[in-house]
């Protein structure tokens, strides 16, 4: 009975580490941090920052200071709402590159690719 009772406590440690794994890498991510390029994005998640770069390109091709027909703006066409949600005051297009990076890694880690779903068929794979 106590191996069973030990066993268990051992897989309970081992999800709990998972977790954290998982968790730290992800707050670090969506963090950000530092002074951000679109050619080589910085970050701990090397893999979304590629997947990010990508949508730049293809949401604004790379221009930090475009805005589109419906308000949309900055490297990642952010919504002036979506933008707000994410912490961000004034205008996308009006922020540093660094902070537009900072707000899509937190958009990111929210709502994975969702939200840059209609230019998926232009980023999709490059990243």
């Amino acid at each position: 009975m106590s191996h069973v009772r030990s066993g268990a406590r051992g897989i309970s440690r081992i999800k709990a580490r998972a977790r954290v794994l998982i968790a730290v890498p992800a707050l670090v991510a969506a963090i950000g941090g530092g002074s951000v390029a679109l050619s080589q994005p910085a970050s701990a998640a090397p893999s979304n920052d590629g997947v990010l770069a990508a949508i730049a390109r293809c949401e604004s091709g790379g221009n930090p200071k475009v805005v589109n027909s419906i308000g949309a703006g900055g490297l990642f066409q952010f919504l002036p709402s979506t933008w707000h949600a994410v912490g961000g005051s004034g205008l996308p297009q009006n922020a540093s590159v660094s902070e537009q990076w900072m707000r899509a890694r937190i958009l990111y880690a929210q709502q994975g690719t969702s939200p840059w779903y209609a230019s998926k068929h232009c980023w999709a794979g490059k990243a």
